[in-house]
């Protein structure tokens, strides 16, 4: 695959928007007093780490923005990207986050309804079939309320709308119908709404580290494993699981996310300087996404997998039998009541 030939060629349009990041001034003297995780001489140092490996399109785009950072504020904020898992895993970087460290990382609805409940919704099976549904999902007053509400339990969003992509299934055997998935284990991520979407389909979900997943397939601790095709093939996990079921179950998009206290720290122009090149750095992960998934099903086959599509009939059941999952959130109370209608009222706006 030639990721870092793409790479290249979308660099050469992302920097047609380079300057939308602006230069921001260099930092006073007043901003040079010390805080967590600033460095020496007025410089402020953000940690990213995610559980991506080197390649992925989301590696590259954090590593966009750590170049478009870099130049919209003259070298006074520094990005350092740190890939698969390297400071940590997911939880204990949100921990750190939250303890007031310099640390950035990714997380989906999924993680962040540990702290606002109904983000989760947005990582529901099914809950929409096109990206332009998320846009519209993300720049709604519902999502804003949301994020305030984070920034109220200690974790602040920098950059959202990173297509995280379509996630499908790979196994051991072959997935032709639902009731092949019964009594499989296959690795979710450590998030609630995947252990229970995965227990309702049949399988016997086990979440894990995403950096845990070969070792565990090569081993039979696992079945199989679920995720976009871009994750599945640069893990390499085609090395030792040969059926890909084109699930299609979550459309999935995330979030890179800081502590509260430690984004006070920054002053207002450098942070506006990071949404900003985020913004573009999205664009830029979607564009990679979008150009490398078009070649993983060819990628995949080469491998020896076996790309099976569900037919319409099939693919009904499958979303049937998860799809109770929204009234039971709504119905414990860990939901608002009526949260799914209101973001398909959003989604058909």
């Amino acid at each position: 695959m030639k990721k870092r030939v793409i790479a290249a060629l979308l660099a050469g349009v992302m920097c047609i928007g380079m300057a939308g990041c602006g230069n921001a001034e260099n930092s006073s003297a007043d901003d040079t007093e010390e805080a967590g995780g600033e460095a020496a001489e007025g410089e402020y140092v953000i940690k990213l780490c995610t559980e991506q490996t080197d390649g992925d399109p989301i590696d590259d785009g954090c590593d966009k923005w750590a170049e478009l950072v870099s130049e919209a504020t003259d070298g006074a904020v520094t990005i350092e990207v740190y890939p698969s898992s390297q400071l940590g895993d997911k939880a204990d970087l949100i921990e750190m986050a939250m303890m007031g460290q310099n640390v950035c990382t990714i997380a989906d609805g999924s993680y962040l309804m540990d702290y606002v409940p109904d983000f989760g919704v947005t990582m529901g099976p099914y809950l929409f079939d096109n990206w332009n549904a998320m846009y519209k999902i993300t720049a709604s007053d519902w999502w804003t309320e949301q994020s305030d509400a984070l920034t109220g339990q200690g974790l602040q969003i920098i950059s959202t709308n990173w297509v995280y992509g379509e996630r499908e299934l790979m196994t051991k055997k072959e997935i032709t119908a639902l009731n092949d998935l019964n009594g499989l284990k296959i690795r979710v991520p450590n998030n609630d709404i995947s252990i229970e979407m995965f227990n309702m389909l049949g399988s016997a979900a086990t979440p894990m580290a995403l950096s845990d997943v070969y070792t565990s397939l090569s081993q039979g601790v696992v079945d199989g494993v679920e995720n976009p095709l871009t994750t599945l093939y640069n893990n390499d996990f085609q090395e030792v699981c040969k059926y890909v079921t084109m699930t299609n179950h979550q459309m999935t998009f995330s979030n890179f996310i800081v502590g509260a206290d430690y984004w006070s720290t920054i002053p207002e122009k450098y942070q506006k300087a990071i949404i900003e090149c985020g913004e573009q750095a999205a664009e830029y992960n979607n564009e990679l996404y979008a150009a490398q998934s078009e070649e993983m099903i060819a990628g995949l086959e080469e491998a020896g997998c076996t790309i099976a599509y569900l037919d319409a009939n099939i693919q009904e059941e499958f979303k049937n039998a998860c799809l109770e999952l929204y009234k039971n959130y709504e119905a414990d109370g860990t939901w608002t009541e009526g949260l799914y209608d209101r973001i398909q009222d959003i989604i058909n706006e």
